[in-house]
């Protein structure tokens, strides 16, 4: 079993992603963070294999936490998740050679983790 942080500032959405999470097959929930403190409190603790990170938000210290986190889980999956389809976006631009994911294909990539 693999598990999950959800990491997304939207309380809704944030829900909506850790459902989909726990409705996945292979895939356990480790946690669901709406602020940049708590995602690196639960990645410390939960020690999540794959972290979903919300890259929507226009926050400096949001579009950085990737790094962030790859520092604390140097094993981890490291997912960037958008709405925002145009890669040319600046917000879309990772620090990192993380993924960007579309939030409209988040059941297709859970799918993919667990084949």
């Amino acid at each position: 079993m693999k598990r999950v942080l959800v990491v997304e500032h939207h309380h809704l959405v944030s829900s909506a992603i850790a459902d989909l999470v726990e409705e996945t097959p292979g895939l356990v929930l480790a946690g669901a963070a709406r602020s940049v403190r708590e995602a690196i409190s639960l990645a410390e603790r939960r020690q999540p294999d794959v972290v979903l990170i919300d890259v929507d938000k226009s926050s400096w210290k949001w579009l950085r936490l990737d790094l962030l986190v790859a520092d604390l889980l140097p094993r981890a999956r490291l997912v960037r998740l958008t709405a925002v389809s145009d890669p040319r976006v600046e917000c879309l631009d990772p620090p990192t050679n993380t993924p960007s994911v579309l939030k409209t294909a988040i059941p297709q990539f859970l799918r993919s983790l667990t084949e």
